[in-house]
């Protein structure tokens, strides 16, 4: 039986947390400055503190029962020893067994030198008096350990890097030596010590920001630890199971994927950038940063329900792209345009459009540009509150002209052209946010290497927030072939792990050669990281059945892609495995790579075979609908009868789209076996067989299991 804190069905304690019967006690405490000199000062806890009890809020506004009490430097109770006990102690001496307890520390531990005991740093700790002015964690332990509240989450974002970083924020340059450790890590003595207090009671849980012998990292781009940033994050939705519940289990497990993931994105982009600087001769390289690894400690099987997804939670950052097509509106382009807002979450502006012409082009741009502005001068951007970096995408796609007094050309439908040099002005105008600019150029034959470089050299930009150029040269005979490239690149990519621009980079430099693509890219901005894909979006594509692309495509117009196939309603028609392959084949010579993606949404909504075969001739030219129709109509004609035999539910398996909901499903009960690295299962299984039926999916899973009985079991639980 799984542990009811992972995933049961019974909800009592959110029941009584819902009604108020149960209260939820929150003690928030963050120290950025230390009395004490000798320990040094960290940037975030304070707002690491603000921002939690801000998502909390919303997380919790369905909890009419619940206190929160916070101590940090800009707070008015003071996070000091006295305060901290006082509220403790009040918390202790009111909380009854119902009720749940919420403690998050973040600040410097330290072990005492005599008696290696962990102890937390206050604002008034001194170094050399640790028991007597610091708070012991066997102390702080048996004050929770006295309370009668059955449900404890303890949260320990300690082991600080502070301003130890390896790359400052405009410095752009490495620290000389070894990680300073001015201060030792006290995460093993902290495990010992957390977990004799779990075995004493199902209802402890406790989460550290990172394991034995590392570092708590903060990144300025963040505005936070990165272990708290995904905190934040996840109570503020991104941690909700598909019920829209949020408990200590599954905001774990999501802490740890994104804590990692995002360390590993960040060097990723470092690791490029010190490729660009190797190439140019420079040796002055910036160091990567060390894994950060959360980890959990829990003995019981009591559920931690934290709070509610948000009603009006918002999980996709700031994103806004431009994509011109000077090719007269090619189905490449169209397709780029679609994904862009489904799996990129771009809300994605296309031209040409109905209602303006060519000569409005330099306007559009200049629009666009002065969004990027604006977009950071209004915003209402709160201290404390989570940090999201707006994403500027413009997708130019036209013939070149060089001329003799080095200024260069892009050559757009109806003879428009954009110099380089203005494009280079309209760039450094809005230099507030990220860039990713991607230029598809159509060059003659006598067009040199030399000439695409001039527009990777012009167009950069010394932007603290990240810029990442693109530039891609084909010739007149292959004008798609650039943009196909992007497509297939993009198309494979699970839009729930995401695709950060320095790896995209890397792929492509290694397909454009063998296609006789001149490509030349360049990556600036050692932090924040830059997604092409975000990741964690469930919705992939957008309604696209005009033959025109749509003036303007809105992100999140359309529900999650997934459901169960039979004939009767729309997200329940069933297909075979051989039908959907030969469909899907049939789909990819009319719309190339973005046809599973196509078809899987459209699998999801149709009523029956036919609507399916209508909805997908409404994404081909006039010319093209009849034949498609014929040709998809006699696939679904074949094995109709052997298909219908198979609707009973053992056979419905064959074949169902794996959603976003049975993703995160197969996450949580593979890790009862597992652990955590479960989640980066799931994903490697996901993208070495994108097109992997539901029933192969549980069954690759399940061989990661040692254990042949749990193996089974997990099998038996994916179909209940």
């Amino acid at each position: 039986m799984p542990p009811l804190g992972v995933g049961s069905s019974d909800f009592t304690n959110t029941t009584t947390l819902k009604t108020g019967e149960a209260k939820l006690w929150i003690l928030l405490v963050g120290v950025n400055e230390y009395r004490d000199q000798s320990l040094p000062s960290l940037r975030y806890p304070a707002l690491d503190c603000q921002g939690l009890g801000e998502a909390l809020s919303k997380a919790t506004q369905g909890f009419p029962n619940k206190e929160v009490i916070v101590h940090h430097d800009f707070a008015a109770q003071p996070p000091t020893l006295q305060m901290i006990r006082s509220s403790l102690q009040k918390i202790v001496s009111q909380s009854r067994s119902q009720d749940s307890i919420l403690l998050y520390f973040s600040g410097h531990g330290m072990l005492e030198p005599n008696t290696q005991q962990a102890v937390l740093c206050l604002a008034d700790t001194h170094r050399d008096d640790l028991f007597g002015t610091g708070l012991g964690m066997q102390e702080l332990l048996e004050i929770l350990g006295s309370s009668p509240a059955n449900q404890q989450l303890l949260c320990l974002d300690t082991c600080h890097s502070g301003d130890m970083r390896l790359v400052g924020k405009n410095s752009g340059s490495a620290r000389d030596g070894n990680i300073p450790s001015t201060l030792p890590n006290t995460t093993t003595q902290l495990m010992d010590v957390l977990r004799k207090r779990a075995a004493q009671s199902k209802g402890f849980c406790a989460l550290l920001s990172c394991d034995q012998g590392q570092q708590s990292w903060e990144f300025p781009e963040l505005g936070h630890g990165v272990f708290t940033y995904y905190l934040m994050r996840g109570l503020l939705g991104e941690a909700a199971d598909s019920n829209g519940f949020i408990e200590a289990d599954g905001l774990y497990k999501y802490v740890y994927r994104q804590t990692l993931q995002y360390i590993n994105k960040v060097n990723q982009q470092l690791h490029l950038i010190n490729q660009q600087k190797l190439n140019r001769g420079d040796s002055h390289l910036y160091r990567e940063y060390p894994l950060q690894t959360p980890k959990r400690i829990v003995e019981g099987v009591g559920e931690l329900i934290i709070g509610y997804k948000p009603a009006e939670a918002e999980c996709h950052k700031q994103r806004r792209a431009l994509v011109i097509d000077g090719l007269s509106n090619k189905k490449t382009t169209i397709n780029l345009s679609l994904l862009f807002t489904g799996a990129g979450g771009f809300e994605v502006e296309h031209f040409p459009q109905k209602g303006k012409n060519w000569s409005e082009i330099r306007g559009t741009i200049q629009e666009f540009t002065r969004w990027q502005s604006e977009s950071k001068t209004n915003s209402s951007f709160q201290p404390g509150a989570v940090k999201d970096t707006a994403t500027a995408l413009l997708y130019l796609r036209g013939y070149v002209e060089e001329i003799e007094d080095g200024e260069a050309w892009l050559i757009l439908s109806d003879g428009m052209r954009l110099s380089r040099s203005w494009l280079r002005q309209e760039l450094r105008r809005a230099q507030q946010i990220q860039q990713i600019i991607i230029l598809d150029l159509i060059t003659s034959d006598s067009y040199s290497a030399s000439t695409v470089e001039n527009w990777i050299e012009d167009l950069q930009c010394g932007t603290e927030h990240g810029q990442c150029l693109i530039v891609g040269a084909t010739d007149a005979h292959k004008p798609e072939l650039f943009s196909q490239t992007l497509l297939e690149t993009l198309a494979v990519v699970n839009p729930q792990v995401g695709l950060p621009v320095a790896k995209w980079i890397t792929q492509l430099q290694k397909l454009a050669p063998t296609k006789g693509i001149k490509l030349h890219t360049w990556l600036s901005g050692i932090q924040p990281v830059i997604d092409i894909l975000p990741g964690n979006i469930s919705t992939i594509v957008h309604d696209f059945r005009e033959q025109k692309v749509p003036d303007k495509i809105k992100v999140g117009e359309v529900g999650e892609v997934g459901g169960r196939i039979s004939d009767s309603s729309p997200g329940t028609l069933f297909l075979s495995s051989e039908q959907y392959a030969n469909l899907e084949k049939l789909l990819k010579q009319y719309l190339g790579a973005i046809a599973p993606i196509i078809l899987q949404k459209e699998i999801a909504q149709a009523a029956n075979r036919q609507e399916l075969v209508e909805n997908l001739a409404g994404y081909l030219i006039p010319q093209q609908q009849q034949q498609f129709k014929k040709q998809a109509t006699a696939i679904l004609e074949i094995s109709t009868v052997s298909s219908q035999a198979q609707s009973d539910k053992s056979s419905t398996r064959e074949y169902q789209i794996i959603d976003a909901k049975f993703v995160s499903k197969c996450e949580r009960e593979l890790a009862y076996s597992i652990g955590p690295i479960a989640s980066f299962i799931v994903k490697e299984v996901l993208q070495s067989h994108p097109q992997i039926s539901l029933q192969e999916f549980v069954n690759n899973l399940a061989k990661k299991i040692p254990q042949p009985k749990q193996a089974i079991e997990f099998q038996r639980r994916m179909f209940e």
